[in-house]
């Protein structure tokens, strides 16, 4: 999957270097809006007059690294222990310098297998549930929750904001609207951050999207209004993070919602999906709930009259489409998955 930014993977975006020639070209200037469908892509946890919290690039894809982190885990496990009943076992036979072999070369592989599925664990479990953005209106400042639990703060009319592209095996190319904080001499990048990310299904063109949705709420008179009408209408569900961990039933939805339009696909790739909406509890159980400082919390605070005030709780049930059937799709991959494994472990025993 897209985890590129991510620290505990070492896929760091590249500072202390110049812009480059793609990155100016493709810039979206503060005072420039788009003409595109704005689009928000389910990434605003809430909003008021004052400010709008958004969740950051990895959370639409977490729960990937728990899931295959412990199938790597127990595949360690499983053939270090078959490795080690061979050897103590097996009958002296001229074909034990083959059993010398298993556990000299083989066990090693074996252990450090187990050791890089609970380092992918560790990417996700026991870190923070998200890594939030604040854009307030009311002081134009942008924080951003670091994956080390410190908040970085920067004028909004101070960040160079461009197309960001990255590249993985898995999802292959992918873009995000990429902050970056220059040097006093305006040319090089000292941070970098993702500050909307489609998904990993997204396109330039999501891109000119998202910034439709969130440029006016910042520059536009009446952004405030128009953001809120957005989501009240378009969007549908806020994602329920704020000071809460999301429960079992979003991290069902949540995992499903990238083929939400093709039922079929879901139960088709049921087993990947309903693995990672089980990968993302866990994740979520075990993970620390981000915690703005008090001058941040105090700045963003709405107004007591403020009619445009939208959270969680404001949103509907989610229905039949949305968490009955990714629940049964989950049961039902779940259920292949394990019943495939142990064919082939039964199969390995004989």
């Amino acid at each position: 999957m897209d985890y590129a930014g991510l620290d505990y993977l070492n896929i760091r975006f590249p500072v202390d270097r110049p812009l480059t020639e793609s990155e100016r070209a493709a810039r979206y200037k503060q005072e420039s809006s788009s003409n595109a469908s704005p689009m928000d892509f389910l990434s605003v946890i809430k909003f008021n007059s004052n400010s709008i919290d958004l969740v950051d690039r990895w959370y639409p894809i977490k729960g990937f690294n728990t899931w295959f982190g412990t199938c790597v885990v127990l595949g360690g496990i499983f053939f270090a222990t078959l490795i080690i009943a061979a050897f103590l076992w097996a009958p002296e036979t001229n074909e034990r310098s083959a059993l010398w072999f298993m556990i000299i070369i083989l066990l090693p592989i074996s252990l450090g297998l187990i050791w890089g599925g609970w380092w992918l664990i560790r990417t996700e479990c026991g870190r923070y549930t998200h890594y939030p953005m604040r854009l307030s209106r009311k002081t134009r400042q942008v924080h951003f929750f670091r994956q080390n639990g410190t908040v970085l703060t920067v004028p909004w009319d101070s960040l160079f904001l461009t197309l960001g592209e990255s590249k993985s095996p898995l999802s292959g190319t992918t873009y995000d609207l990429r902050a970056h904080v220059l040097d006093d001499d305006d040319e090089t990048v000292r941070d970098s951050f993702s500050l909307g990310y489609p998904s990993p299904l997204g396109n330039a063109e999501s891109i000119d999207k998202f910034w439709a949705f969130l440029q006016p709420y910042m520059e536009a008179e009446d952004g405030v209004e128009k953001t809120w009408h957005h989501l009240k209408e378009n969007t549908g569900y806020l994602v329920p993070v704020d000071n809460r961990r999301e429960g079992w039933r979003w991290s069902i939805a949540r995992s499903f919602m990238l083929g939400a339009h093709w039922p079929y696909l879901q139960l088709l790739f049921s087993p990947f999906l309903g693995l990672n909406a089980l990968g993302r509890m866990l994740a979520m159980s075990t993970s620390k709930i981000p915690q703005w400082p008090e001058d941040v919390e105090r700045e963003s605070q709405p107004e007591a009259n403020d009619p445009y005030v939208l959270t969680w709780r404001d949103n509907g049930p989610l229905g039949w489409w949305e968490l009955y059937w990714p629940l049964i799709c989950t049961v039902v991959g779940v259920g292949a998955f394990v019943g495939v494994i142990a064919w082939v472990v039964s199969g390995l025993w004989r």
